[in-house]
């Protein structure tokens, strides 16, 4: 029966997904067929597909006007429908019965015995499903367009010349240009990427030209726009840089409506592998008015290039991260296509899979369902979390499996291998010794996590210890203890020795030799080297590459932080800023809920009191992981952003639930008071989202939301 139920869970909810995906092309291509002025037709579904557009719209202006918001409105309704849709499909499901578990009882008063793994209760499946639910809708919602352009151009000599011709209009106020990665396979001394000063110039008669622009400057996947008033048939592009790429090219219509229809008359060689058509091939796809929805944005001008080398089999660019997660996103790029959706999609699942993750967590700890769900409200309503998994970087990945390894680590943590069989505890290490690799070799701030790792199980093996030595105690003096007190004690000291050489043995290979396999393995299908091939030495070579240049890098940004901002939520990072076709902003900025910085304060400062004072092992789980997260960035001294404050704001929701569960195990009546402080927490995730995820807004909204001098989103 149970079986059934959850079955029925899963049907709704991928219909539920496949529905809003299914939409979400649709609209998309809608969209992309609008901005363009071209006709669009899918599978004759174009009169539908048009009137549901125009509802959005009208949605999208009645949602702007009512709350600066453009999307707020279709959000709202996604959410509701989600959410009844879940709750019928719960309440239909028969109730079942809870698994209890009992708990381990010691006759010794010294000894900590395992804490039993709590049971999943139907209002917990329930409570986490809706939650993930509604933060994967939001998540998903124009997380990026499904059309990019693609094909590239790059050049065969150093010198070449490219000649179009417009078909019909000739005048014409703006030059459209983007460049992505070219062929870096086949040109082995250096790399094809970019536009390296290449010269536009304009004539009525292919005799007098005049200079329209130059096209240069860095920002790959990123719209490069050059405006004016020209009237001219013919536009002559010239390249004298072999490493130029091009992959798209388009002159906008005086009038907005389009782009000009351009032809190639004339190039070097028609000959080449990489014709002058490709630059004009894909003008369908050129949106009018380029926001994050069609293009790159920070740091996904690294990432997504990286992702895309792996997918196409090419020589890297540069990479100063170890290469797990980008070939998360390599995988999610051959089978979405390399578009704004394809590259963000595999960071933006993954966050939706951390709601789940971190309600497991709080259950391991808390076991209650009121103190689960508000800690899966608290991830699914934080600002830097729907920030960083909306955006193609590292950051989710990494997250993700800190986050996993140490779930495993907690349940060895809270079990003792006197009344645990050691096969157990041994493969529950296993897995985290396998996560905590994934995890470093996602990026190396999992190494710092793994300290806390560490932590835990060292703190679980003195405690061991300890017990060890009081149990000799007893059996030193037998007549002041009773029969099953002097058998458990017997045991402790049979079993102790041995337990304790196997463990630290198998951690040998658990957290060290395993975590290097598995990072050295993530190299073994990337191009990184140049004229090499996968070698342990090139790994070698590669990590001290890395090391040096996060050493010596000393850049600076006008947005950069330290540490003890993150904790009072001081200086945001600001990602980007655009302006669409119906004059809606698109802000958008990586920080924190303020509540969760200064709710965390309060959280972290109950978890040391009890942790000194008890003794507490949530309060120990959860300040480990919060200290040896935050520590490591006190004494790094390049420039650090708020981004990096991502993996210490899980363990700061932690300890805001810690500080929940204090309060409703001592003082129940104060729960209205909880409730409050968590509809506060998710009203302002509401306000706020126009410039953490870049919904549709006014500069005088964003610029109402700035209530720190330090604040700057537009």
């Amino acid at each position: 029966m149970i079986l059934n139920a959850l079955f029925l869970i899963l049907c709704c909810f991928f219909m539920m997904i496949s529905v809003l995906l299914y939409f979400h092309y649709y609209s998309t291509q809608l969209s992309c067929g609008l901005n363009t002025g071209k006709p669009f037709q899918a599978m004759g579904f174009f009169m539908y597909a048009e009137q549901l557009m125009f509802i959005m719209e009208c949605m999208r202006e009645l949602s702007y006007n009512l709350f600066r918001n453009s999307e707020l409105l279709i959000l709202l309704m996604e959410c509701i429908a989600a959410f009844v849709l879940l709750w019928v499909a719960f309440r239909l499901m028969p109730d079942w019965k809870k698994n209890r578990r009992q708990g381990r009882i010691s006759s010794l008063d010294f000894v900590k015995p395992s804490v039993p793994e709590p049971s999943f209760t139907k209002k917990d499946w329930r409570s986490m499903c809706i939650i993930t639910a509604m933060y994967a809708i939001v998540s998903f919602h124009m997380l990026g367009s499904t059309s990019f352009v693609n094909t590239t151009w790059q050049p065969a000599d150093e010198s070449t010349d490219i000649i179009l011709e417009s078909e019909d209009e000739t005048s014409f106020d703006a030059v459209y240009a983007i460049y992505n990665e070219g062929d870096n396979n086949s040109n082995p001394d250096a790399y094809q990427l970019g536009f390296h000063n290449i010269n536009v110039y304009g004539s009525s008669d292919r005799k007098d030209w005049q200079k329209l622009c130059t096209m240069e400057g860095k920002g790959i996947y990123q719209y490069k726009i050059y405006e004016g008033d020209w009237n001219y048939r013919y536009v002559w592009i010239a390249s004298r840089d072999k490493n130029d790429t091009i992959t798209e090219f388009a002159l906008r219509k005086n009038d907005h409506s389009g782009f000009l229809n351009l032809k190639v008359i004339s190039e070097s060689d028609p000959s080449d592998t990489y014709p002058a058509s490709l630059i004009i091939d894909e003008q369908d796809k050129v949106p009018l008015v380029p926001t994050y929805y069609e293009q790159s944005y920070f740091d996904e001008v690294y990432h997504a290039r990286n992702a895309w080398e792996i997918a196409n089999g090419q020589r890297m660019y540069a990479t100063v991260h170890p290469l797990f997660g980008t070939n998360l996103m390599a995988l999610a790029i051959r089978v979405l296509g390399f578009t704004p959706f394809g590259w963000r999609f595999a960071g933006a699942l993954t966050g939706v899979l951390m709601v789940p993750l971190l309600y497991v967590i709080c259950k391991l700890l808390f076991h209650k369902t009121f103190a689960c769900t508000c800690g899966a409200v608290l991830l699914a309503a934080e600002f830097m979390h729907i920030t960083t998994s909306r955006i193609g970087t590292l950051e989710p990945f990494s997250v993700f499996f800190i986050m996993w390894m140490f779930y495993y680590m907690i349940r060895y943590y809270i079990s003792s291998f006197y009344d645990t069989p050691l096969k157990r505890q041994l493969q529950i290490l296993l897995i985290c010794g396998i996560l905590m690799g994934i995890a470093i070799a996602t990026k190396w701030t999992g190494c710092y996590s793994a300290v806390g790792l560490a932590v835990l199980l060292f703190a679980n093996l003195i405690r061991r210890w300890r017990e060890y030595i009081k149990a000799g105690k007893v059996l030193k003096d037998p007549e002041k203890h009773t029969l099953n007190q002097i058998r458990e004690s017997e045991h402790i000291r049979k079993v102790f020795v041995k337990n304790l050489i196997i463990t630290l043995a198998c951690c040998v290979v658990f957290f060290i030799i395993i975590p290097l396999i598995i990072y050295v393995l993530t190299y073994l299908p990337d191009h990184v080297w140049k004229d090499d091939t996968w070698s342990l030495a090139n790994v070698w070579k590669q990590t001290m590459y890395i090391f040096t240049y996060h050493k010596n890098v000393d850049a600076t940004h006008p947005y950069q932080s330290v540490w003890y901002m993150w904790l009072l939520d001081i200086r945001p990072i600001w990602y980007h800023i655009s302006t669409d076709g119906n004059g809606y902003v698109h802000s958008i900025s990586c920080f924190s809920n303020p509540l969760l910085c200064y709710g965390g304060l309060f959280g972290i400062a109950t978890c040391l009191i009890h942790l000194i004072l008890d003794k507490d092992q949530k309060a120990m789980v959860i300040v480990t992981g919060y200290v040896s997260a935050l520590c490591p960035w006190l004494l790094v001294e390049r420039c650090v952003f708020s981004y990096h404050f991502y993996p210490t704001s899980i363990f700061t929701i932690l300890a805001i639930v810690y500080l929940i569960d204090q309060i409703m195990r001592n003082a129940p009546e104060y729960k209205k008071w909880i409730i409050v402080f968590m509809a506060v927490y998710v009203f302002l995730f509401v306000v706020f989202m126009p410039v953490t995820c870049g919904f549709g807004t006014s500069l005088n909204y964003i610029n109402s939301l700035e209530w720190l001098g330090t604040w700057h989103f537009g």
